[in-house]
């Protein structure tokens, strides 16, 4: 992070830690201050805090703002806001209580109003003046329409609005009425108290039993809180359960039967569920989404001659727009749901209890916040019941009773949507706003198997569209499937129960719970799948054809040798050896997969393969896409298509790998891949309905309920634990708030948690105290310039200028010169550390003394921080690391540990262009 940013940040803090004490002082509250505004965006904030928050992280603002301070050439960094500190304010003001809202009751009012800000992007040029927030009579309306804005994002994209300009907007102008937050925590006794939740939230969320909790409760650390004055701390683990069950909840959860069978295999299941309508109003109405939440659709062009669409968010694709017509309301908010479900195993033993948890979410909420599970932007609404039927000897019968408990189990949770989606109803947003909504389905998130049981179609062809089994490989175009046409012929077949009506279509007899929701188009809604189609599907064939080429033992080889770098995960033992491959470990696997492949032994129409297989999935895994880029996804695809052949080699012992042209057929995820594209342009990109979400959410969910319970009867435990955990989420929620630490952030400058992750190797744990200290010292480059929004077409060279970091502390700090010059690999470093202070001082050469016993404190790590770059703006910040270390050795002076020297360049002559400028 920049210095200033850093300061922000500290500041920040340094407010919330004393606000307390200063609450006590004065008689204010820590949260009891006017709104501030940023300059550079516009946005309100509750908080001065929450105002340097924003500043502190969001890369567009904080970009902005560091380059307005080093305008002043010479002179030390400043805060733009001294003299209005958070300190400042929390000591000379006592402005009204900070509030919020709780759901109520909505009551109609007549009338269309003027559309709120939240549907304009807020980083579209110019910023329509805001409308004021405060409440107004109780019947008043407007007829007034929305104030439209069009024209470019900071980023550089074309906004067209929907044409109703009332689309999405507020039915009244009445505001949701708030409760004091403050009385709130009060009345939550001493789950209100910041520090005692975070002690019970640690306490329930980190594996512990309940008798383990008590051990902790009756420690000595416990007994005595914050230097010896004793404290209401809870006695036991019934004490602290019996607080946390009086904390408000999620939606409440219910029990139905589900009947399944006939003769002697008739029996009852039961289902867990949840109000879906309940769930539904939760999420447009949590306030913690009120920044990152659209109402309407919108088309995204890259120029304003509106000749080529960008995709990123589900509101800019085409299902949003042509369901807005469809709903026939001119005052109407479509809320697309988008639903996922798979069957989970509890345990690591395949053959272990199972659980079919289905979630919700809703595409009004940015993807960047969708896809972090941390922030319950996708709800478990229902856990749907498991049974093998292992008693039922025919298969076909016992693939019908599975469907059947499937589709009555969904039937029984959609019931209430089927008049809300047609005829909508009233809901609070999280604006506080009153709008007129219409829940529809518009994506589900699935794997193959889940997909197929959902839109109950055979794996022989395709849930999509009418494709065969025969050709299914081969790369070729197949009509849709019409949804209007499925459903009367399973109605026919449930009338004359014969199969023939159901085999031209592939179709399997089952009664799907979407034949009464004619807005549902199943078959488009199965959005793609990154982890199951290409980085667990297509790549785990690819891996096995390379294996087959090159022998597994040279395969692993090469795995072995790839140089190591950071964010690089270093096969150390080769690839085949992996048992069970996550999305994560396939994505570093295809990092390295190119040059693995490039060798004599493979044909260079087999390089083009594996390339064109990398071009697809770098593509689809973009944040945001062209119809440009969409078209180069196509055309790899094809140039895949095109090249598949080599596989087919007769002639060449180790490219005869696929056996003729039905070994493709085989490979449905290949087929899977021909639909990206238009789903693509219907729903957004696919970052923004990935199943690595939803994989996130089986463990939060499904494992770690099972394992806090006692294995009988586990699932009314695992309701059980889930409701506390969501308890616990929103009292966190109002806990930060109340102490302005609900970050208000525009979805762009949200890193990517789950992309993120940790890939530090065993190499590196001797720094990773480093990372702490990063922040807080280093020298900044020139910062990277904001590209203006009318970017020119001549504007083609981009230069990377990071910000360069290092820790405040050295890794080594007293080092000779004699050990740099033998152990780190820098013979020349007295010369060369001669030269430079001979060019940089007027000292004389007599007196530049530099002897081997001389000390230098050293780093052995340096971090260059980008940001966003400007063809992609929506990708998050990257983040380099160069490192470096000596060789470790042992007692016996054997090397125990590889060193470290990762190659880095640094720009010397910024008057030179490309590689010359380094050399």
């Amino acid at each position: 992070m920049v210095r200033g940013g850093t300061m922000y940040a500290r500041a920040a803090r340094r407010a919330a830690m004393r606000a307390p004490m200063l609450s006590q002082a004065n008689g204010t509250h820590p949260s009891d201050v006017s709104r501030v505004t940023c300059p550079y965006c516009g946005k309100e904030f509750p908080t001065s805090v929450g105002r340097d928050f924003h500043l502190s992280f969001q890369q567009v603002c904080r970009a902005l703002h560091e380059q307005r301070v080093k305008g002043k050439a010479g002179q030390k960094r400043q805060r733009e806001y001294e003299e209005d500190s958070p300190m400042t304010k929390l000591m000379d003001r006592q402005p009204p209580t900070k509030q919020v809202r709780f759901d109520e009751t909505a009551v109609a009012t007549a009338g269309p109003s003027r559309h709120c800000d939240a549907l304009a992007d807020p980083d579209v040029t110019p910023i329509p003046d805001p409308i004021s927030t405060s409440a107004t009579a109780p019947n008043a309306t407007s007829s007034a329409p929305r104030k439209v804005a069009r024209g470019y994002t900071r980023d550089g994209i074309y906004v067209e609005p929907y044409p109703i300009s009332t689309a999405g907007a507020p039915i009244s102008t009445n505001l949701k009425s708030e409760s004091d937050l403050r009385e709130y925590l009060k009345s939550c006794g001493t789950l209100g108290d910041r520090d005692l939740f975070e002690t019970a939230q640690i306490m329930m969320t980190t594996g512990l039993n309940g008798r383990g909790r008590t051990r902790h409760l009756n420690a000595p650390a416990y007994k005595y809180w914050r230097k010896g004055k004793e404290r209401e701390v809870w006695p036991n683990n019934e004490a602290l359960l019996r607080d946390v069950d009086r904390l408000p909840t999620g939606p409440k959860w219910a029990t139905a039967p589900v009947i399944v069978g006939e003769g002697s295999f008739k029996r009852t299941h039961t289902l867990y569920m949840r109000n879906i309508l309940e769930v539904v109003q939760e999420l447009i109405g949590a306030r913690r989404f009120r920044h990152c939440m659209r109402y309407a659709p919108e088309y995204h062009w890259t120029s304003r001659d509106r000749k080529h669409r960008v995709y990123d968010e589900m509101w800019s694709g085409e299902w949003w727009w042509d369901m807005q017509g469809q709903i026939r309301n001119k005052n109407g908010t479509v809320v697309p749901l988008i639903l996922a479900s798979d069957e989970v195993t509890c345990t690591n033993n395949p053959q272990g209890a199972k659980a079919h948890p289905i979630y919700l979410s809703i595409g009004n909420i940015s993807k960047a916040v969708r896809r972090k599970p941390t922030r319950r932007s996708m709800i478990v609404i229902g856990y749907l019941p498991v049974d093998s039927f292992e008693e039922v000897k025919d298969k076909n019968i016992r693939a019908q009773y599975h469907g059947e408990l499937l589709h009555r189990s969904l039937n029984k949770i959609f019931e209430p949507l089927k008049a809300a989606s047609s005829e909508g109803l009233l809901t609070w947003c999280a604006d506080g706003s009153l709008r007129h909504i219409y829940p529809i389905v518009a994506a589900w998130i699935a794997d193959w198997p889940e997909q197929n049981d959902i839109a109950c179609t055979t794996q022989s062809g395709c849930p999509k569209c009418m494709q065969e089994r025969d050709g299914r490989g081969q790369g070729l175009d197949a009509p849709l499937r019409n949804q209007d046409e499925a459903r009367q012929t399973l109605r026919g077949y449930q009338l004359t129960k014969n199969p023939a009506t159901l085999r031209r279509l592939r179709l399997r007899p089952i009664a799907p719970f979407w034949d009464d929701f004619p807005s549902i188009d199943i078959g488009k809604a199965l959005v793609p799948d990154l982890l199951h189609q290409l980085y667990n599907g297509m790549y785990e064939h690819v891996r096995n054809w390379v294996e087959d080429l090159l022998g597994t033992k040279e395969f692993n080889r090469r795995f072995m040798a790839m140089p190591g770098a950071q964010d690089l995960r270093h096969f150390n033992k080769g690839v085949t050896g992996v048992k069970v491959w996550t999305g994560r470990e396939s994505r570093d696997m295809m990092r390295q997969f190119l040059p693995i492949v490039i060798d004599a032994k493979a044909p260079p129409k087999f390089i083009r393969l594996v390339r064109s297989l990398l071009d697809f999935s770098y593509l689809a895994h973009s944040a945001r896409l062209s119809d440009t880029e969409l078209a180069k996804m196509d055309s790899a695809l094809q140039a895949f298509h095109d090249t598949k052949s080599v596989l087919l080699d007769r002639n060449n012992k180790a490219l005869g790998i696929v056996k003729g042209e039905e070994g493709f057929d085989r490979i449905a995820k290949l087929h899977m891949l021909g639909h990206y594209t238009q789903d693509i342009r219907q729903f957004g990109t696919p970052d923004g309905y990935s199943t690595e979400t939803s994989e996130h959410l089986h463990i939060m969910y499904v494992k770690i309920p099972w394992r806090m319970s006692n294995r009988r009867n586990p699932m009314p435990q695992m309701v059980g634990y889930t409701r506390r955990l969501e308890a616990l989420e929103i009292q966190r929620a109002h806990i930060e708030e109340y102490y302005g630490e609900d970050l208000e952030f525009d979805v762009r400058a949200i890193v990517f948690e789950d992309e993120t992750y940790d890939r530090q190797s065993e190499d590196d744990a001797e720094d990773e105290g480093e990372d702490d200290d990063i922040s807080d010292e280093g020298a900044l480059e020139d910062p990277v310039q904001i590209t203006s929004a009318h970017r020119t077409e001549s504007a083609v060279v981009f230069y990377p200028r990071p910000k360069t970091s290092i820790a405040r502390r050295p890794t080594a700090p007293d080092v000779p010169a004699r050990v740099i010059m033998s152990s780190y690999g820098a013979p020349d470093f007295l010369r060369a550390l001669r030269r430079f202070l001979r060019t940089r001082t007027t000292t004389p050469d007599q007196n530049l003394i530099l002897l081997p016993t001389n000390r230098f404190p050293l780093w052995h790590k340096a971090v260059l921080e980008h940001l966003p770059l400007p063809f992609a703006p929506a990708e998050p910040c990257h983040r380099d690391v160069v490192r470096v270390r000596p060789p470790v050795r042992d007692l016996a002076g054997r090397q125990s540990k590889a060193g470290i020297f990762d190659t880095a360049l640094f720009a010397t002559d910024p008057s030179c262009s490309g590689i010359n400028s380094y050399i």
